[in-house]
């Protein structure tokens, strides 16, 4: 989606408007906020503000994205803070957020010795921000981010290997993810909270638990029981809406999608019916992609009945591109789900 300066934005997953005010790159615009500030925020974060009457069909064709982990609080209430590798923001200048740097750390919540590599995301490709290792229930400071380059924080990449060198351990599933901070955030003073691994109220991301499932320590568990639970995936499922862009179904390389808006985004209320089908032909293209660029045999869209705009707006993208498509099964889906031949 293109924006021009004039733009009346919406932030998705986050409250709050604002008006496009520069454009940074392809990926980027400087958007002013109600509180007079310009923060930058990447393009597929917002959409326009606009009346439905004067929205035309649009077919989105934008490069394939992993899904990436979205911003995560921890409540200040809970007792024990879940078991897992975190990413951390706290501000330089507390009494003055809005124009502070921020020093960003790598904590170590686990029981294992952790080996990691973090990274940025520039113009051409990623680049090296620090290396090294944690200890147990270790946190580390690992660069400090001038307000001026906060963009950055759109996409920093962590990878990690976890293991026990005091004694023979269970296979720990390697960490990879990309994390994206959204830049509005880093202006609101509630966002930074008080936590359990840095003296200064922070800003929380739990890298792990967009990995997979964690298990956390229950009442009387040893240690030796926590080793085994960690990084295992949880048999029930976690509480709370996800946005769930595809899932693998099985060895046949299936993939599945939801379109319904409740699981794609957590923060709709007061989107216009066009506003909506917009982010969810974002979420479709996206795993659309996804599925041809790595060879997927077939990709379910479950778009739902409704009024039925949605079904026609992925169907006229399929006929578009050419690609083979017929009703998904009805015993599974009724006539809420499109079915698409990849390979």
């Amino acid at each position: 989606m293109k924006f021009k300066i004039g733009d009346k934005v919406r932030f998705l997953n986050e409250k709050g408007e604002g008006t496009v005010t520069k454009i940074i790159n392809k990926t980027t615009v400087g958007v002013t906020i109600e509180e007079g500030f310009e923060i930058p925020v990447v393009i597929s974060e917002l959409v326009t503000i606009f009346d439905e009457a004067d929205i035309k069909p649009v077919y989105l064709k934008e490069p394939a994205e992993q899904p990436v982990p979205s911003y995560t609080s921890i409540s200040e209430t809970r007792k024990e803070t879940p078991k897992g590798i975190y990413l951390a923001l706290s501000p330089e200048r507390a009494n003055d957020i809005s124009h502070s740097d921020f020093n960003l750390w790598l904590i170590n919540h686990t029981v294992f010795h952790v080996v990691y590599v973090t990274s940025f995301l520039k113009s051409k490709g990623y680049e090296l921000l620090d290396k090294g290792e944690l200890k147990p229930f270790e946190s580390k400071l690992i660069e400090t981010i001038d307000r001026k380059n906060t963009d950055l924080l759109s996409t920093v990449k962590v990878d990690a290997l976890l293991f026990d060198e005091t004694k023979p351990f269970e296979h720990q599933s390697p960490v990879s993810e990309i994390i994206r901070i959204k830049a509005v955030k880093l202006y609101k003073e509630n966002a930074f909270i008080e936590n359990d691994f840095i003296p200064e109220k922070c800003l929380l991301v739990n890298v792990t638990d967009f990995q997979q499932d964690l298990y956390f320590q229950k009442p009387g568990a040893s240690e030796t029981d926590l080793s085994k639970l960690l990084f295992q995936k949880r048999s029930g499922t976690s509480p709370g809406k996800t946005s769930k862009p595809h899932r693998i179904n099985n060895a046949s390389f299936e993939m599945e999608i939801d379109l319904h808006i409740e699981e794609l985004i957590d923060n709709y209320g007061g989107m216009s019916n066009a506003e909506i089908v917009i982010v969810q032909l974002r979420h479709f293209q996206q795993a659309l992609d996804k599925a041809i660029n790595e060879h997927y045999r077939s990709l379910t869209v479950i778009h739902g009945v409704g009024n039925g705009r949605l079904k026609q707006e992925v169907r006229a993208i399929l006929t578009s591109m050419k690609m083979r498509f017929h009703d998904a099964s009805y015993s599974k889906y009724g006539f809420g789900a499109t079915e698409i031949v990849i390979g």
